[in-house]
């Protein structure tokens, strides 16, 4: 368990610094979210996001309702 930790601990480290050079990427009205998550393992999902939460909802509920019709299947794609 101490080694998931240590190990969550370093991409929460990895996502703030991504994070940073996506918001320095987008215009400024432009909000994101980055998810990662461990393959394979419940419970495990990771964010970070310049919006708040109620927008990062609203756009996850887009996201997922686009995801059902099959938008954007290119698995393997990165």
């Amino acid at each position: 368990m101490e080694e998931l930790n240590k190990l969550e601990e370093e991409v929460k480290a990895k996502l703030q610094d991504i994070g940073k050079m996506i918001k320095n990427e987008l215009p400024e009205d432009f909000g994101f979210v980055l998810l990662s998550f461990h393959f394979n393992t419940e419970g495990q999902l990771m964010y970070v996001s310049n919006a708040n939460r109620d927008d990062v909802i609203k756009a996850m509920e887009e996201f997922i309702e686009k995801t059902k019709q099959n938008y954007g299947n290119d698995t393997g794609k990165y």
